[in-house]
């Protein structure tokens, strides 16, 4: 491989794909990292080759020309590549157990979203597992939860699983809700702002209306918790109306919703702004996704989540803007063609308010209970970090230092949201006042024979 391009993509979804046919387009030598075997991101996982295609809705099967394209654009596509260290002008990435690093003139980080982790009693049990996780099992390898399946939670993707699971007859015991009911008379107020993308909010309106019809929805529940019931079996109580409930299940499925994958622009020292209503953190970028660091660009769901529409919008906005960078195109060429993409991203910027305030997570779900497992790599308790917070702990980073959470193999992404939640109601401090860990490199575990023979590898050169 080439040492050198003029553009390197961290990231084959929506966003990066769409870049790279742009950069590629314009005669931009271009390398996509992506840590899967395919491209298409966690939306648009396996795509191009799922049998179930036509089976999982429009807004998957979409994808499929998307990465059609991509794979025919000319770029080189680098299946199961670790990024774990980056420059402006340099990306070090680990693939097939080797390590190297390549330069380039623009980077952009599409590293996307990530299913929001909330350490519940009982989340690390065999049968548990986050909603977005069963999505990416059903596209990847046509796989389906174990019945009976109890869901648990608030956001997009438990109507989605919802009705995944009707459709193929898999047996739901439950879905317990825990929004809030105020929150759907909240965002009435961007009422305006939902009819700008009509279809997708009609979809969304259909969704919620075959799970509300087709299962046993329950709302305000509060207090879960997950034990092993029997081999193969968990039992799960919360509290609703009406008292303290318990439900048996084999399977249960977890969703508070999605975030950006933050830590890789925060390893690229980013600047990064507070989403009040959703309550994480995402990069700052302008609308051509350059960053506060030169050189360094963003697009898609890391710099705000949105959804995939949004994601191609802004990919290829991003790549018009680093064709005018590197002398490609003009300002007026690029405005020219931006302007499509730009009333769609219009549009989808309309819909979020919508969104954002209907699906808010409660802010009571997100602090874990003394006995719920936080940090699943060191194995700490939400018990054991807050007393430690209560002896005058004031960051994530101070808490990493005396207690371990996020020093394991995840490096935070687990742990990461739960301790700043518990940072700031046990110390009284704003949210927005508490960035994430301070991300490292390496971003992932690495041999340490991988970096000793880079080295020896830069040294013969």
């Amino acid at each position: 491989m080439r040492n050198s391009w003029d553009v390197v993509i961290v990231g084959a979804g929506p966003a990066g794909m769409s870049t790279a046919i742009e950069t590629t387009k314009h005669g931009l030598s271009t390398l996509v990292l992506d840590r899967q075997i395919e491209p298409g991101g966690q939306i648009f996982r396996s795509v191009a080759s799922s049998p179930l295609i036509h089976e999982l809705g429009g807004d998957y099967a979409a994808g499929r020309p998307l990465a059609q394209r991509f794979l025919a654009c000319g770029a080189q596509f680098e299946a199961g590549a670790n990024v774990w260290d980056i420059s402006p002008d340099q990306v070090y990435f680990s693939q097939n157990g080797r390590s190297q690093g390549v330069r380039c003139r623009q980077v952009l980080l599409a590293s996307g979203a990530m299913e929001r982790p909330v350490p519940l009693p009982g989340w690390t049990l065999p049968g548990v597992m986050g909603s977005g996780a069963s999505d990416v099992l059903l596209k990847s390898a046509s796989l389906l939860p174990q019945g009976p399946v109890v869901l648990c939670g608030n956001g997009p993707l438990i109507l989605q699983a919802a009705v995944h699971l009707h459709h193929y007859k898999v047996p739901v015991r439950a879905v317990l809700f825990t929004g809030r009911l105020r929150n759907a008379l909240l965002a009435m107020r961007h009422m305006a702002g939902a009819f700008a993308r009509p279809a997708y909010f009609l979809h969304g309106m259909s969704m919620a209306a075959q799970t509300f019809l087709k299962h046993k929805c329950i709302f305000g529940a509060h207090d879960i918790r997950m034990e092993q019931d029997s081999p193969g079996g968990l039992k799960i109580s919360y509290t609703g109306r009406g008292g303290r409930k318990t439900l048996a299940a084999a399977t249960v499925l977890l969703h508070e919703g999605v975030i950006s994958e933050s830590r890789i622009t925060r390893l690229a020292r980013c600047r990064h702004q507070w989403n009040e209503r959703q309550r994480y953190w995402h990069v700052s970028a302008d609308m051509w996704g350059q960053t506060s660091v030169p050189a360094i660009r963003t697009a898609g769901d890391v710099a705000g989540v949105r959804g995939a529409v949004a994601a191609q919008a802004e990919g290829r906005l991003v790549g018009l803007d680093i064709c005018r960078e590197l002398g490609r195109l003009t300002t007026a060429q690029r405005d020219a063609e931006a302007t499509s993409c730009r009333r769609v991203l219009w549009r989808c910027r309309a819909l979020q308010p919508f969104l954002d305030q209907y699906f808010a997570p409660l802010p009571s779900m997100l602090q874990p209970a003394d006995e719920a497992v936080v940090c699943r790599c060191e194995e700490l308790t939400a018990g054991q970090l807050r007393k430690i917070v209560q002896q005058g702990c004031y960051t994530p980073d101070g808490l990493k230092a005396q207690a371990r959470p996020g020093m394991g193999t995840c490096q935070g992404r687990m742990c990461g949201s739960a301790v700043v939640e518990m940072i700031a109601q046990t110390q009284g401090l704003p949210l927005e006042s508490l960035p994430l860990y301070t991300a490292q490199p390496p971003l992932f575990p690495l041999r340490i024979g991988e970096l000793v023979a880079m080295r020896s590898s830069a040294d013969s050169l």
